[in-house]
């Protein structure tokens, strides 16, 4: 597990500092192409676009953090690191949202004379590049929550290089300049719609929630099916990082069990792996009387 881990890191980093190298040519293409063409839409395209840069950047520090080894002081190493970027990235996404939606509803009341040939010219060659980034990161999204999050904002960014492609043909074919600080206004709702997950999930991890493809009373029914185990309870598990989770709690054993309990824990630890993929349990046993057990069954 623990290897698989590591070559997964890897294969991501170097991903990721190819995107890191495209996006930057690209942020500052549309930088200049927004300024000269006096386009929000493609401003908004480039802001969105440079908390890429900051993502990906982060993405690569905390992947490289999350390899460093584990001391007595941080038992778990640096691995929820990867978790706070996620979270910081997920909010900056958020406010940098508002602010294009805040500036385009300004700019509604008397749009500006927008070069459309220009914007349409650097558009393209946005879309080109933000569909390389969005390749170039699918393959490692399920793996990486903090690659999840660098994938989003380059998903977002695909879907504004095409709406900002829209709007500078409307402004080509039919000289409303309107359309421009409309399409910013979409790309801000697009931003926030895909930052609002990785702020939910990002935060669950840190409140150390139960992962929501994790059913409770389903781990529980598990762990009561091995041979020699009684009843469960004080059942809890989290996510450490990324495909890293965590289970404890406390196994009630009859009188006779109680002298093998740790074949009884390596049971359930190597059932909870195989079902769930949980890699660190930590149980207590108990020996408790039948009325305990029976009342503990009925709660987790």
């Amino acid at each position: 597990m623990a290897l698989d881990l590591l070559l997964s890191s890897k294969d991501a980093e170097r991903r990721l500092w190819v995107a890191l190298g495209v996006s930057l040519v690209i942020v500052s293409v549309e930088v200049v192409g927004g300024i000269v063409g006096r386009s929000l839409a493609l401003l908004g395209d480039s802001a969105h676009l440079l908390t890429d840069v900051l993502t990906v950047g982060i993405a690569i520090l905390t992947l490289r953090l999350g390899r460093m080894r584990h001391t007595p002081r941080r038992t778990f190493g640096y691995h929820r690191a990867e978790i706070f970027a996620a979270l910081i990235n997920g909010s900056t996404l958020i406010a940098v949202a508002l602010v294009i939606i805040y500036q385009a509803i300004l700019r509604l009341e008397q749009p500006p004379t927008v070069q459309g040939s220009l914007v349409l010219t650097v558009a393209v060659i946005g879309l080109i590049g933000n569909l390389a980034v969005t390749g170039l990161l699918a393959p490692n999204r399920k793996t990486s929550l903090n690659v999840r999050g660098a994938f989003l904002h380059a998903l977002g960014d695909t879907v504004s290089s095409v709406a900002v492609i829209f709007s500078s043909l409307i402004v080509i074919l039919t000289g409303y300049n309107g359309i421009d600080p409309l399409i910013a206004t979409l790309i801000g709702v697009l931003i926030i719609r895909s930052a609002y997950g990785l702020v939910r999930d990002s935060t669950n991890i840190l409140l150390e929630a139960t992962p929501k493809q994790f059913e409770l009373g389903k781990i529980a029914e598990t762990i009561r099916s091995i041979d020699g185990v009684k009843g469960v309870h004080d059942l809890h598990v989290w996510t450490i990082t990324s495909g890293l989770y965590a289970l404890s709690g406390h196994i009630t054993v009859d009188s006779d069990t109680i002298q093998s309990g740790s074949a009884v824990v390596e049971k359930v630890s190597a059932k909870l792996k195989e079902s769930f993929g949980i890699g660190h349990v930590t149980l207590q046993m108990e020996r408790e009387s039948l009325e305990r057990i029976q009342r503990e069954n009925t709660m987790l």
